[in-house]
């Protein structure tokens, strides 16, 4: 942690319905960059640029405060349902960034905590007419490393999205009228996410 001066740790609300993220501030000196700051708490550089507004990553200003989101666990799961969960973001997200595979992950973590799902990660899944992976048959049995490492991360409460409770793919979606209900509240890769 050689790059990290002054780091304070606070609580601070972020826009997320109903969940408050543990924060933790890193105040930038010279010679770092997004990239090693982001690598150094484990995540994406494009998705701290994101949480953080920063429109050009090439200008991080000396002194410059970037929060972090400090990873801790949302929901209560099992092992399997974390796999599971690596699973259909596999499935769901695959050649999409990290950011958009968290942001699929971070759509089931959101059912699980609204009222308006099931509790449960595996009841998420498998609620009929959801997932299209399941209504196949086809979910992958091993994921790959980034669907594995974006379960693990939406678990610990990132989420790219700020809230969503839907995606689609609006170019492939066979339900055009359905979506045109859910307001979109962020375009991430391919997907639209809403709510």
């Amino acid at each position: 942690m050689a790059f990290i001066i002054g780091a304070l740790i606070l609580l601070l609300a972020v826009s997320f319905p109903g969940r408050v993220i543990e924060q933790q501030v890193h105040v930038v000196r010279p010679g770092d960059t997004l990239y090693v700051i982001a690598h150094q708490h484990g995540l994406d550089w494009q998705y701290l640029a994101n949480f953080n507004n920063v429109e050009d990553p090439t200008k991080l200003w000396v002194g410059t405060k970037l929060r972090i989101p400090l990873q801790q666990s949302t929901i209560r799961h099992t092992s399997e349902e974390q796999l599971l969960l690596a699973r259909i973001i596999h499935s769901e997200a695959r050649g999409e960034s990290i950011e958009g595979q968290i942001a699929v992950g971070a759509v089931v973590v959101n059912r699980v905590t609204s009222p308006l799902f099931p509790d449960t990660i595996r009841d998420v899944i498998y609620q009929p007419g959801q997932f299209t992976p399941i209504e196949r048959d086809n979910l992958p049995h091993t994921p790959v490393a980034s669907a594995l490492e974006a379960a693990s991360r939406a678990l610990a409460g990132e989420d790219p999205t700020g809230g969503a409770l839907f995606f689609y793919n609006p170019r492939t979606t066979r339900f055009r009228e359905y979506w045109q209900t859910k307001p979109v509240i962020k375009v991430i890769g391919n997907h639209n996410f809403a709510i």
